[in-house]
C-alpha cells in the first residue's frame, strides 16, 4: 500500500475484486511483480500506480509464466513492451497467436 501510495479505498478496491491478493507475499510475489514492470516496461512510479490502482488484476498474474515469456515473445518480433499489459488477461494462445508468434512449447498457465 505505501510503495504505491494507495489510499485505504484503493487498497480496498483492489482486495475485494481481487481477494488472492491478500494470500500472496509482498516480499516474494508483489514487489517482484511490481519492480519487473516497472524497470522493464519503464513506467514512472505514478504510471506503475495508476495501472495496478485501474487494473489491479495485474497482480494476480505469474511474473515467471505469464509476464516474462510474453515480455520475451514481444521483443523477439519488435512489438511495444506495453502489449504485455494491454493484454495480459488474453489467453496464451490467443496473445501468441495476435503477435504472430507460436505458443512456447512448454505450455504456461496463469
Amino acid at each position: 500500500q505505501s510503495w504505491l501510495s494507495l489510499s485505504e479505498e484503493e487498497l480496498q478496491k483492489m482486495v475485494v475484486a481481487h481477494p488472492s491478493i491478500l494470500g500472496y507475499s509482498i516480499e516474494a510475489n508483489i514487489i517482484p511483480k511490481l519492480q519487473f514492470i516497472q524497470e522493464e516496461l519503464g513506467l514512472s512510479d505514478e504510471a506503475l500506480r495508476d495501472r495496478v490502482v485501474k487494473q489491479s488484476s495485474l497482480l494476480t498474474y505469474s511474473l515467471e509464466k505469464r509476464y516474462r515469456p510474453r515480455l520475451e515473445a514481444c521483443r523477439a518480433v519488435g512489438i511495444d513492451d506495453m502489449l504485455v499489459l494491454y493484454r495480459i488477461s488474453q489467453s496464451n494462445e490467443r496473445f501468441y497467436r495476435s503477435i504472430g508468434r507460436p505458443l512456447p512449447s512448454v505450455a504456461f498457465s496463469s
